[in-house]
C-alpha cells in the first residue's frame, strides 16, 4: 500500500490527521503503509473517504 503514503503526503495530510479523520487506529494506518498487514476494501475506502481521492488512486 505504498500508494497510500504516497497519496498522503502528496495532499499534505499526517498520519495522525488521516488516522483520526478515517476513524482508523493509528499503528493500523502506520503498518499499511508501510506494507506490514493486509487491508480489507472497507479500510481503504475509510482512508479514500479521509484523503479525499479515490480507491482506486490508493491500490
Amino acid at each position: 500500500m505504498n500508494n497510500v503514503k504516497k497519496v498522503r503526503i502528496s495532499k499534505g495530510l499526517s498520519r495522525y490527521k488521516v488516522s483520526k479523520d478515517s476513524g482508523i487506529w493509528y499503528k493500523s494506518l502506520c503498518e499499511i503503509e508501510d506494507n506490514k498487514t493486509d487491508v480489507k476494501l472497507s479500510t481503504l475506502r475509510k482512508i479514500a473517504a479521509a484523503i479525499n481521492c479515490e480507491v482506486s488512486d490508493l491500490v
